[in-house]
C-alpha cells in the first residue's frame, strides 16, 4: 500500500505522489526548499521536481502518481509560483541549442 501525499522512506518499488495541495503544505512546513524545472524530452514539455531538506527530488504529480508536464517553461514557472515563492533552477537538456 502506498502512502499518498506524505514524504516517507521509499523503497525501489514505491513512487512519490505529490499533488499541488501537498506541495503547498510541505513548503509551509519548510520541508521542501527549492524547485527544479526539467525539460522532458519524452513529452517535449517541462516537468517540476521539488527538492526537500535532504536533497531528494520529488516530482509534482497528478493524483495517480504520474509526473505533470507543462507545454512551456513559463507555464511550469507559473505553477511553481502558485505553490510557493522559492528558488527555481532550470535544467534544459538541450542547452547547447540555446547559444
Amino acid at each position: 500500500m502506498m502512502n499518498v501525499g506524505y514524504i516517507y522512506s521509499k523503497s525501489v518499488s514505491e513512487e512519490w505522489i505529490m499533488v499541488l495541495s501537498e506541495c503547498k503544505r510541505l513548503f509551509a512546513d519548510q520541508t521542501l526548499v527549492e524547485a527544479h524545472v526539467i525539460h522532458d524530452f519524452l513529452s517535449a514539455g517541462w516537468s517540476i521536481n521539488f527538492v526537500d531538506k535532504l536533497g531528494n527530488d520529488n516530482p509534482l504529480t497528478d493524483i495517480y502518481g504520474i509526473s505533470c508536464s507543462y507545454d512551456s517553461l513559463e507555464q511550469a514557472e507559473d505553477k511553481i509560483h502558485q505553490i510557493a515563492n522559492c528558488p527555481i533552477s532550470i535544467d534544459n537538456l538541450f542547452r547547447f541549442t540555446d547559444r
